[in-house]
């Protein structure tokens, strides 16, 4: 008899629905927004021991995350020698040359011929990734060290090695 109602009326029998994408978004943006006190969850004060170390959880998460591998400018001095003398060795190959020394011009010749396409593409990928390595390691040693004149300045501890 319910279901001759609802067909008399027009109606479709009532089904559950499940909220929309739209719905669910709105819900968890008010809980997000609404936060922790909303929540019930007290909100702990902030001492200056706990201060100090999320700002030296910080500076190593900075350094984990945009200056590479390195931990300290030590580590990072290392990594520039090789890198150098990978490039170092690659010019050579790039330019023929025969001697120990490689100098600045030799480089920025090399650089120019694997620009201009002048060399295999093996060879410019190689050139490509030593000189790479040579600019993020540079950038990598002066952040690390500007990190640890910072960390000596605030009288904060070194950086975990």
């Amino acid at each position: 008899m319910t279901n001759d109602l609802d067909k008399a009326l027009g109606r479709v029998p009532y089904r559950p629905q499940l909220p929309t994408a739209r719905q669910v978004a709105a819900v968890l943006a008010v809980l997000s927004l609404a936060g922790p006190m909303m929540m019930g969850v007290p909100i702990l004060p902030v001492t200056m021991e706990d201060e100090r170390r999320r700002q030296q959880d910080e500076i190593q998460q900075v350094s984990e995350s945009s200056v590479g591998v390195y931990q300290t400018s030590t580590e990072a001095e290392t990594g520039l020698a090789l890198s150098q003398r990978r490039l170092a060795q690659v010019t050579r190959e790039v330019e023929q040359l025969t001697t120990h020394d490689v100098s600045e011009r030799d480089v920025v010749r090399a650089a120019n011929r694997v620009l201009a396409g002048q060399v295999e593409e093996n060879l410019g990928g190689r050139f490509r990734s030593a000189f790479s390595h040579v600019a993020w390691d540079t950038v990598d040693l002066y952040i690390l060290r500007d990190n640890e004149e910072y960390a000596r300045e605030e009288g904060l501890a070194p950086l975990p090695t």
